[in-house]
């Protein structure tokens, strides 16, 4: 708990303006939930969907709603908030598509009892768990313990942002994903990019080589989308193959066909 006895200082001042924030979306059974569709490399069929969250205008985008959570001790809190919501609002969408959440290894490690939610839910319908930490973990073995955990409930693992994160290549190997997420500062302007197009084949070839499948994010263009498509991509994400939205409750939301 921050506490808030003795002299303030901006830093103090700020914690406590993050921490009401926060405090205020999860009392108000926030954040709110929005689904983009993960649709097959070579066909454009809805697989699955990732769950994204939205919070009030004015602080920040959702990347530091979460960082800051993070810095006021309310990481996990959040995290859970977002991820009971999302369960809840994937209940109305078509059947047979997997839902990916994000979370942090924090918080798996803080609530067993949250373990065992997700445990349930991936019995019912496909789950995958997105790894989301950009630096080294803190416990690896504790980590890995709590997703040999899930896998044995039947939910898979993604490791997120795969290209940018400090320690991605070291958490491929010790997380073991079933899915691979290629960033997509690597995935956008592909074309012409010697660079991108060689790290994103490298990343292919390790998910085959690993019996993961690749989703490459961020393809908002028609050149993203053939590019993506002439390398080998798995799945993909984006705004060019479908946007986020609310679930719907019948049909398919945002997909777009590749032409």
């Amino acid at each position: 708990m921050l506490s808030t006895k003795g002299a303030s200082t901006p830093l103090h001042s700020t914690l406590l303006r993050s921490r009401r924030r926060v405090e205020a979306v999860i009392a108000g059974g926030g954040p709110s939930i929005v689904f983009q569709p993960i649709v097959r490399g070579h066909d454009g069929a809805v697989e699955g969907y990732e769950a994204l969250s939205r919070f009030p205008p004015g602080g920040g985008d959702t990347e530091e709603w979460f960082a800051d959570a993070a810095h006021c001790g309310l990481g996990p809190a959040l995290d859970r908030s977002a991820v009971v919501n999302a369960l809840k609002e994937s209940a109305r969408l078509p059947q047979g598509r997997f839902v990916a959440v994000n979370l942090s290894a924090a918080t798996l490690l803080d609530d067993s009892t949250f373990v065992d939610l997700l445990i349930d839910f991936g019995a019912r319908r496909p789950l995958v768990i997105e790894i989301t930490e950009h630096a080294a973990l803190d416990d690896e073995d504790a980590v890995v313990d709590v997703l040999a955990e899930l896998r044995r409930g039947g939910v898979s693992i993604a490791v997120d942002d795969v290209g940018s994160a400090y320690a991605g290549a070291r958490q491929l190997v010790v997380l073991e994903p079933e899915m691979i997420k290629l960033d997509a500062f690597v995935v956008h302007d592909m074309k012409g990019n010697r660079a991108k197009s060689a790290l994103a084949e490298l990343v292919l070839e390790f998910a085959r080589r690993t019996d993961a499948r690749c989703v490459f994010e961020g393809i908002e263009t028609d050149e993203d989308l053939e590019t993506a498509r002439m390398i080998g991509a798995d799945l993909l994400q984006g705004y060019r193959t479908g946007r986020p939205e609310p679930a719907a409750g019948s049909g398919e939301i945002g997909c777009s066909q590749p032409r």
